[in-house]
């Protein structure tokens, strides 16, 4: 019990330092949310091209999550805002501390590398979950765009879907540790996931030529998952293949990538360069 609270306060202090840091730059914070508004009003517009400027969704198209394709444009912005945050959080955060000098100092410290992992990123989420809210919440009140099915179950398979980026996220912090900079993890995972995994059309369109690099993307199952849900009213028994399947990625991979950080945080103590990017 003690850990935990230990473990919660730390969570804290990390969370009140980015978050004075964030407000001290509050124009950029609202010109942030505004391009938020300005993201969901161009793809309004776009949409329009595939309803013929009515209100009613495409009712004929052959994609059934597609049938709304603001809806659907909405959904995948707001997952993928989520979504690199979830695979390049850490690794940012390692590279900001090592650019102001300060990560040798805080892995001297009797701070676990689980702690270290979760606190450093624990504001990127809740700035997350705050502009990808945006999303929905502008989709709603300037353009009418409905959702339907249990938000629980969509913010569940979200948080799933989440924790395996995070995943990965742990090895790119890992090579930034050991390597500092070119990091592929963030070129090919930010890459395919905007590109493979659904965000911008159906994956059907991709062929089956490229239907294995989707398939190999955790992303694809995730926002798969939460549309079935938000925008086709599935519940936990229709989205049980995506469900299972991130869940095989997340029990292979987060053992795995928190054994690499912490080989790739031991050999950057034994090199001593900790301070080096």
């Amino acid at each position: 019990m003690n850990s935990f609270v230990l473990l919660m306060r730390r969570i804290r202090a990390y969370v009140v330092r980015d978050f004075q840091l964030e407000v001290s730059y509050r124009l950029a914070f609202f010109l942030r949310i505004l391009s938020v508004l300005g993201v969901v009003t161009t793809f309004f517009f776009v949409s329009q091209i595939f309803t013929g400027g009515g209100d009613c969704p495409c009712a004929g198209s052959p994609f059934s999550q597609w049938r709304d394709p603001l809806a659907a444009w909405i959904t995948g912005l707001a997952v993928l805002n989520y979504f690199m945050t979830g695979f390049s959080s850490l690794a940012n955060a390692i590279r900001s501390e090592q650019a102001q000098g300060t990560l040798e100092a805080t892995l001297m410290t009797p701070i676990s590398i689980t702690t270290l992992v979760v606190a450093s990123s624990a504001w990127d989420f809740v700035q997350a979950t705050f502009f990808s809210s945006l999303y929905f919440f502008f989709g709603w009140a300037f353009f009418g765009v409905r959702f339907q099915g249990s938000f629980l179950l969509a913010f569940a398979i979200l948080l799933l879907t989440t924790l395996v980026l995070a995943s990965i996220g742990i090895l790119s912090a890992s090579f930034a540790m050991v390597f500092k900079r070119g990091d592929p993890f963030a070129i090919f995972l930010g890459t395919g996931s905007a590109i493979f995994s659904g965000v911008f059309f159906p994956t059907q369109l991709l062929g089956s030529r490229f239907n294995n690099v989707s398939r190999a993307l955790p992303p694809t199952y995730g926002l798969d998952g939460i549309r079935g849900v938000l925008i086709e009213g599935r519940g936990f028994s229709d989205v049980r293949e995506p469900v299972f399947t991130l869940m095989i990625f997340l029990a292979v991979l987060l053992p795995f990538s928190v054994w690499v950080f912490s080989r790739a945080v031991r050999r950057a103590k034994r090199e001593g360069s900790l301070i080096q990017y």
